[in-house]
């Protein structure tokens, strides 16, 4: 059977991006009870200065739903935390991918329990991010 052409396969950001519920510019703003005529640099914006976190999809910027608290319109805190904490080296794919998957602390995904856990959540993080050294 001969390989399956590259072009079909789904990439893993992709499948990632696929997987999370995901909110376009101008409803963030909404959400956020940001009035403006330029939602995408609000957030641009705001992701420069650590106050969000922002993906890129087909161009366009997106942001995982999972970061806002829906009744006070506003970022949980502990996304706050976490981007202050973040190593460079983290992207924010790879952020979002860690708060969306399930974790032995938690019995599921870390933003499940955001504005619950979060001192749990930045300790956790904590160790993730720790560089593995050798003895």
């Amino acid at each position: 059977m001969p390989p399956e052409s590259s072009a079909n396969k789904t990439s893993v950001e992709e499948r990632l991006l696929a997987s999370i519920d995901l909110i376009d510019a101008t409803q963030a703003c909404t959400l956020l009870r940001i009035e403006t005529d330029d939602p995408e640099g609000v957030l641009q914006a705001m992701a420069r200065g650590g106050a969000i976190i922002t993906l890129t999809q087909n161009g366009r910027t997106i942001v995982p739903l999972f970061q806002f608290d829906t009744e006070l319109g506003r970022v949980f805190d502990v996304v706050l935390d976490l981007l202050k904490l973040r190593p460079c080296r983290i992207s924010n794919l790879r952020l979002a991918y860690w708060m969306t998957r399930a974790h032995v602390d938690f019995g599921g995904p870390p933003a499940d329990r955001f504005g619950k856990d979060d001192a749990a959540i930045v300790a956790a993080f904590g160790r993730y991010i720790e560089p593995v050294r050798h003895g």
